[in-house]
């Protein structure tokens, strides 16, 4: 019969392996976090969900690459566009510009400190979820430390007049 009182010295010493695993796990994360180092953003524009884009339920993903020069953009090119409405995939001159437009527009308000200079890619993501609603309501707005940003609309139930 063992004793489950004490701890054996095989359990001790797998216990201590683990906990030495976690945390040289732990450590090379934040490492390599740290050395992907992505500006500070010190002021920006509110984005928005567009008014088109969320009455006909467009979703998607924009990609957007930005120059910046001495804290501010001076340049902005959408690099990829998954704009769907439902599984239809829309194309330019179907409605991607509905999403792709106004986060360009939104991209260039963008202000970080003056020392940032150089190009990275940030993703902005566009979703409808929720219950419908029977009035526009205010998307919520996230932006991650990785400077992605994701607006989630509600639904709002459509109108019918005769």
């Amino acid at each position: 019969m063992t004793n489950l009182s004490k701890p054996s010295v095989t359990n001790k010493c797998l216990c201590a392996l683990l906990f030495a695993l976690s945390l040289a796990c732990f450590a090379q994360v934040n490492s390599s976090k740290s050395s992907q180092d992505v500006p500070r953003v010190i002021s920006a524009g509110l984005p928005r969900y567009p008014p088109i884009a969320e009455a006909a339920r467009v979703t998607g993903r924009v990609t957007v690459r930005l120059t910046v020069k001495s804290g501010k953009v001076v340049k902005t090119e959408v690099i990829n566009a998954d704009v769907r409405n439902g599984s239809h995939i829309l194309l330019p001159q179907t409605g991607s510009h509905w999403l792709t437009v106004p986060t360009e527009e939104n991209v260039k308000s963008w202000q970080f400190e003056s020392s940032v200079n150089g190009t990275f890619a940030v993703n902005y993501i566009y979703e409808i979820s929720g219950t419908e609603s029977d009035n526009p309501t205010n998307p919520k707005i996230e932006i991650l430390p990785s400077l992605d940003v994701t607006i989630t609309a509600r639904p709002v139930k459509p109108t019918v007049n005769y």
